[in-house]
């Protein structure tokens, strides 16, 4: 397996693989984790792979059980939806802000952005390997850089960058459902920025955040991940 590359830190990238499992329901809580098994998999040594651990136990993703490891944390059907509404929230309210603040040139940038999103989402394959889907979330990642750029609010944009750590991007990515809808969504963002309407901005953006939360629940409920044991 690569590692997806959008972090220049080793252990950032390792907790990243590791977020997007727990999250997208591939690693269940009470399974334990094994850092040789981790590290071979990855091709990297017990060091990195100790140092993500550790960042996941310190965003309770995972436990340390002494002399055993590592375990993942629990996760309700709650925890997942909040982590969404309050992504919703933030990135809503940057966009409306950015109606607001838009510059010359500012506009012509988002659409090519958007463009760029939109001839990844139409090439790449639909695959749950990070270093295919790498591209198309990195490219998501920088047009929603440049709304909150627009919008000028730097800590609330800090606080978005923290919680969308949370939101598992190479699982929504991989969807056709997804990049139907964010291709949409887009498109309605740029129209209401374009109008200078904030309402509309966040409303596009609230919408774009909670289709992803929409596709991970169902997917999530339909592989038992409230109900069946860890294997």
């Amino acid at each position: 397996m690569t590692l997806p590359g959008r972090s220049p830190q080793l252990p950032d990238r390792i907790a990243l693989v590791l977020r997007d499992r727990i999250l997208s329901g591939e690693l269940r809580p009470g399974t334990f984790l094994r850092m040789d098994r981790i590290a071979a998999e990855l091709g990297v040594s017990h060091t990195p792979v100790r140092e993500a651990l550790q960042s996941l136990r310190a965003e309770d993703m995972v436990h340390a059980v002494p002399r055993r490891g590592f375990v993942v944390a629990e996760l309700t059907r709650d925890d997942v939806a909040d982590l969404f509404e309050v992504q919703a929230d933030l990135t809503g309210t940057l966009a409306a802000r950015a109606a607001e603040r838009l510059a010359p040139g500012d506009l012509d940038r988002l659409r090519v952005l958007a463009d760029r999103v939109t001839e990844l989402a139409g090439s790449t394959r639909e695959d749950n390997d990070p270093a295919e889907l790498d591209p198309l979330v990195s490219a998501e990642h920088r047009l929603h850089a440049e709304v909150n750029r627009v919008a000028a609010s730097r800590k609330l944009a800090w606080l978005v960058g923290r919680s969308a750590h949370y939101l598992p991007a190479h699982f929504y990515t991989g969807s056709p459902a997804w990049r139907t809808g964010a291709l949409r969504s887009h498109a309605e963002l740029l129209d209401a920025l374009g109008a200078t309407d904030p309402d509309a901005a966040r409303s596009a953006m609230r919408r774009h955040v909670l289709d992803g939360r929409d596709l991970l629940l169902a997917h999530l409920d339909a592989i038992g991940m409230w109900t069946d044991p860890p294997t």
